[in-house]
């Protein structure tokens, strides 16, 4: 059996298949895109550390049976490219563990084999939420029993305070099913009353969905301003993260702008949140120039961690690389790209 790649074993194991990154955020990538990606016809659009972290939800159509899921750390190369050994290796370790009847019942035996297979991760108990509830609404299952008390709380005009024992898992439900029971709106009326633990989860929570209309995208930016003047820079950290994927791109862009004006410039957890969630607005160039000037005037040691995390997007190695030939550049742009480049020179 010829068999290099996770595609190549899916089909012959006659299996149907989604594919999410769990690495940056947790979203879904279409199978054409990611067949492109496990055959090294394009590089993985969200590394981390040279790695995809990735959620591999399967089926097999033929028996009917439940679906299974494997979260897979696969090694990436210097281009950005999944390795394909690394691919072949785990094939052949899944093969071992079910014998040559690829299209045999997958069995929860099976399941614990791969448990300590070196290509299995363990998500965080957080993104496993936020998984388990996009893949309940996307294959139009019902949400956890912590939906109906999360319905309540966003629905009540009162009580804003009780929000203790509410599950995580609720909030990830909410974020979830935006186009569902008036969520959205929900959300919107309850912004200005929420403590900031609730807002906080519920801002971790929307980051990943793209479903966000932009009615809610002002009211959340509204609210990042508004806690930034209280003083809570997290949660103002926290809400900008919330629209990253929003669809109104430009509400996004503009907060962010703010915020490269404001107090957060001088927070070093601001420019990680940044790289790691709202890679995509840094693809403007005035912004990503903003972002790099901000970071070498006032964090400077961060700078070549960043660069190197940015640098490894796709979607930004040309627009990154490009800042590297900037010549009209403040001198301590000019320093972090010495820093830079002096660092390279003691690795090789």
């Amino acid at each position: 059996m010829n068999m290099n790649t996770l595609t190549d074993f899916l089909e012959q194991a006659q299996c149907q298949y989604r594919v999410y990154d769990l690495g940056r955020l947790v979203q879904k990538i279409n199978n054409s895109e990611f067949q492109r990606i496990a055959s090294n016809q394009a590089a993985y659009p969200f590394p981390i550390q040279q790695h995809a972290y990735i959620a591999l939800t399967f089926w097999q159509v033929a028996t009917q049976k439940e679906h299974f899921v494997w979260f897979l750390k696969m090694p990436l190369d210097e281009q950005g490219l999944m390795k394909i050994t690394a691919q072949t290796s785990f094939i052949r370790m899944v093969v071992e563990a079910m014998g040559e009847d690829l299209t045999g019942e997958v069995s929860d035996k099976l399941q614990e084999r791969l448990a300590s297979n070196p290509f299995v991760f363990k998500p965080s108990t957080e993104k496993l939420a936020i998984f388990n509830a996009d893949i309940n609404s996307s294959f139009i299952r019902p949400p956890s029993s912590f939906y109906p008390d999360i319905q309540t709380y966003f629905s009540s005009s009162d009580d804003w305070d009780e929000w203790q024992t509410l599950g995580f898992q609720g909030f990830a439900d909410l974020a979830a099913r935006l186009n569902h029971d008036n969520n959205q709106q929900k959300i919107i009326d309850a912004l200005d009353y929420l403590p900031e633990q609730p807002l906080q989860t519920l801002a971790l929570c929307l980051e990943n969905q793209s479903d966000i209309g932009t009615a809610l995208a002002e009211k959340i930016a509204q609210q990042a301003t508004k806690r930034l003047q209280l003083g809570q820079e997290v949660t103002a950290t926290l809400l900008l993260r919330s629209i990253s994927s929003a669809n109104a791109q430009g509400i996004t862009k503009q907060l962010l702008s703010e915020q490269l004006a404001s107090n957060l410039a001088k927070n070093a957890d601001w420019y990680v949140a940044v790289a790691g969630r709202c890679w995509t607005q840094l693809e403007d160039e005035t912004l990503l120039n903003r972002y790099f000037e901000a970071l070498a005037n006032n964090h400077l040691t961060l700078f070549p961690q960043l660069f190197a995390d940015l640098v490894a997007i796709p979607a930004l190695r040309d627009k990154v690389l490009k800042q590297l030939r900037l010549t009209a550049r403040s001198p301590a742009l000019s320093e972090a790209i010495g820093l830079l480049f002096s660092g390279l020179k003691e690795n090789t």
